[in-house]
Protein backbone atom coordinates (compact mmCIF):
# COMPACT_ATOMS: atom_id res chain seq x y z
CA UNK A 1 0.00 0.00 0.00
CA UNK A 2 1.63 3.37 -1.09
CA UNK A 3 0.71 6.22 0.92
CA UNK A 4 1.62 10.48 0.92
CA UNK A 5 2.84 11.51 3.87
CA UNK A 6 -0.74 13.59 4.26
CA UNK A 7 -2.43 9.98 4.28
CA UNK A 8 -0.04 9.22 6.71
CA UNK A 9 -0.55 12.21 9.08
CA UNK A 10 -3.74 11.60 8.70
CA UNK A 11 -3.88 8.14 9.95
CA UNK A 12 -1.76 8.20 12.31
CA UNK A 13 -3.98 11.25 13.96
CA UNK A 14 -6.41 8.99 14.37
CA UNK A 15 -6.87 7.31 17.91
CA UNK A 16 -10.15 5.87 19.56
CA UNK A 17 -10.06 4.50 22.95
CA UNK A 18 -13.58 2.37 24.32
CA UNK A 19 -14.17 4.36 27.52
CA UNK A 20 -17.84 2.35 28.12
CA UNK A 21 -18.38 -1.09 27.83
CA UNK A 22 -20.97 -3.86 28.80
CA UNK A 23 -20.24 -5.77 31.75
CA UNK A 24 -22.49 -8.22 30.33
CA UNK A 25 -20.77 -9.25 27.04
CA UNK A 26 -18.04 -11.84 27.30
CA UNK A 27 -15.29 -12.52 24.68
CA UNK A 28 -15.15 -15.82 23.64
CA UNK A 29 -12.70 -17.71 25.24
CA UNK A 30 -10.71 -18.71 21.90
CA UNK A 31 -10.86 -15.22 20.85
CA UNK A 32 -9.47 -14.46 23.95
CA UNK A 33 -6.53 -16.90 24.13
CA UNK A 34 -5.44 -15.75 19.98
CA UNK A 35 -5.77 -12.32 21.36
CA UNK A 36 -2.98 -13.28 24.36
CA UNK A 37 -0.64 -15.67 21.69
CA UNK A 38 -0.27 -12.39 19.32
CA UNK A 39 0.60 -10.27 22.28
CA UNK A 40 3.19 -12.37 23.10
CA UNK A 41 4.00 -12.62 19.52
CA UNK A 42 4.19 -9.28 18.87
CA UNK A 43 8.14 -7.57 17.94
CA UNK A 44 9.85 -5.86 20.33
CA UNK A 45 12.55 -2.88 18.88
CA UNK A 46 15.07 -5.48 20.48
CA UNK A 47 13.32 -8.59 18.66
CA UNK A 48 13.04 -10.92 21.86
CA UNK A 49 9.78 -10.55 22.70
CA UNK A 50 10.25 -10.65 26.40
CA UNK A 51 6.50 -9.54 26.94
CA UNK A 52 5.07 -10.60 30.11
CA UNK A 53 1.26 -10.02 30.89
CA UNK A 54 -1.13 -10.64 33.58
CA UNK A 55 -4.63 -12.20 32.29
CA UNK A 56 -6.64 -10.34 35.73
CA UNK A 57 -9.62 -12.86 35.92
CA UNK A 58 -10.88 -12.47 39.79
CA UNK A 59 -13.63 -9.75 40.25
CA UNK A 60 -11.67 -8.66 43.61
CA UNK A 61 -8.70 -7.93 41.91
CA UNK A 62 -9.97 -6.12 39.14
CA UNK A 63 -12.34 -4.22 41.79
CA UNK A 64 -8.49 -2.93 43.60
CA UNK A 65 -7.56 -2.19 40.32
CA UNK A 66 -9.98 -0.13 39.31
CA UNK A 67 -9.31 1.94 43.09
CA UNK A 68 -5.40 2.19 41.73
CA UNK A 69 -6.75 3.03 38.63
CA UNK A 70 -8.53 6.69 39.37
CA UNK A 71 -11.88 4.58 39.12
CA UNK A 72 -12.28 3.97 35.44
CA UNK A 73 -15.20 1.81 35.16
CA UNK A 74 -13.61 -0.11 32.12
CA UNK A 75 -11.08 -1.68 34.55
CA UNK A 76 -14.11 -3.98 36.21
CA UNK A 77 -16.87 -3.50 33.04
CA UNK A 78 -14.74 -5.02 29.78
CA UNK A 79 -14.78 -8.91 29.21
CA UNK A 80 -11.31 -8.87 30.45
CA UNK A 81 -8.40 -6.95 31.51
CA UNK A 82 -4.58 -7.97 30.79
CA UNK A 83 -2.15 -5.79 32.44
CA UNK A 84 1.02 -5.26 31.61
CA UNK A 85 3.57 -7.10 34.00
CA UNK A 86 5.40 -4.58 34.81
CA UNK A 87 3.44 -1.43 35.13
CA UNK A 88 2.26 -2.27 38.41
CA UNK A 89 5.18 -2.03 40.43
CA UNK A 90 4.61 -0.52 43.39
CA UNK A 91 1.10 -1.64 43.92
CA UNK A 92 0.07 -3.76 46.67
CA UNK A 93 -2.77 -5.29 45.82
CA UNK A 94 -2.98 -7.98 49.01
Amino acid sequence: MNMNAQELIETLEWRYATKVFNPDRRIPAEDWEALLESLHLSPSSLGLQMWKFLDVRDPAVRSRLREVSWGQPQVTDASHLRCDRDHGKGVNLG
